[in-house]
């Protein structure tokens, strides 16, 4: 019997140490907050993700939606076909050009619209909402829906637009904006020449194309990431005669 009490001691005495323990505790907490963190991260880059997807559709249906509007842009009235045509359009088809808002009488989804770009385009704008301190704005299409002159009608085409307070480095001058819209157009010459009509001074029947170009932020909350797409239409009675 003396033999076996050390034996039993020992028996006695097995376990888990109570520094055994708050390792064990320590290591656990430790694996835990990284599976956590990498959650929450993953968690984020899905949101994000999906935000960014979601402000890329947006932005290329944006630009769909005001290609296909100006290409079919057109004058109420087309002027009478003569024996010999002037050597230059005699009507224009924006009645308002800028480099954040074109107006025009749009044929699209106009079913009575003439063959010849006449008729029943109805009066359209798009244009950028600058009011508001955000540097992000809102890109706008509205439409005169009863020929009154007003518009009645009002979609927002994009929200988070950033072209008017992006630098513009690659024309000259230089400007404070980037342009959402800029023009093609013939000088007496003949060569083509480009601008965004600022100043207002350009005569609208030479205008030929319109280079459209729209930069939207889809990282508000942080660095800005910026979506930039651009594309040139030709209206189908631009440069008509």
């Amino acid at each position: 019997m003396a033999r076996s009490r050390p034996k039993e001691r020992r028996r006695k005495q097995a376990g888990v140490t109570l520094m055994e323990l708050l390792v064990a505790i320590v290591i656990f907490s430790i694996v835990a907050a990284m599976l956590v963190g990498s959650w929450i991260y993953l968690n984020r880059a899905s949101v994000f993700a999906m935000q960014d997807n979601d402000s890329r559709a947006t932005a290329r249906d944006a630009l769909s939606r005001m290609s296909i509007e100006l290409r079919d842009a057109q004058p109420q009235t087309l002027p009478t076909a003569t024996p010999t045509p002037s050597a230059s359009p005699t009507w224009a088809v924006l009645t308002v050009a800028s480099p954040t808002e074109a107006d025009f009488y749009s044929a699209y989804n106009q079913p009575g619209a003439n063959s010849n770009g006449s008729g029943t385009g109805m009066l359209t704008r798009i244009y950028l909402d600058t009011s508001g301190s955000s540097p992000q704005k809102t890109l706008l299409w509205q439409r005169d829906t009863n020929g009154d002159g007003t518009f009645d009608r009002t979609v927002v085409l994009a929200k988070n637009v950033v072209n008017n307070s992006i630098p513009n480095t690659t024309v000259t001058p230089n400007t404070s904006y980037t342009a959402i819209f800029t023009y093609g157009y013939r000088d007496a010459g003949g060569n083509y020449l480009t601008t965004d009509n600022s100043s207002a001074s350009l005569d609208l029947t030479k205008i030929i194309s319109i280079q459209i170009r729209l930069i939207i932020d889809v990282n508000l909350a942080h660095t800005p990431k910026y979506i930039d797409l651009s594309t040139t239409v030709r209206p189908r009675d631009a440069g008509a005669n």
